[in-house]
């Protein structure tokens, strides 16, 4: 398996929505402020979910009723 490091894995989780947002944006060939909002609201997302932590869950509790 190839390895990639964190920080090309970031940019490329951020670059991909993106970039397929710009390309649904520009299909008419034309660039509006509505359309720059969307991208810039792509971009805030895929960096949001990879800032946000995993939650960590509680380790499994053993039941000692059965005993």
């Amino acid at each position: 398996m190839l390895k990639v490091s964190a920080y090309w894995k970031t940019v490329i989780a951020s670059l991909a929505p993106v970039l397929a947002t710009i390309v649904a944006a520009v299909d008419d060939q034309a660039l509006d402020t509505s359309e720059l909002i969307t991208i810039g609201g792509a971009l805030l997302v895929a960096l949001g979910v990879w800032r946000v932590p995993n939650k960590v869950e509680d380790p499994p509790v053993r039941d000692y009723r059965g005993i």
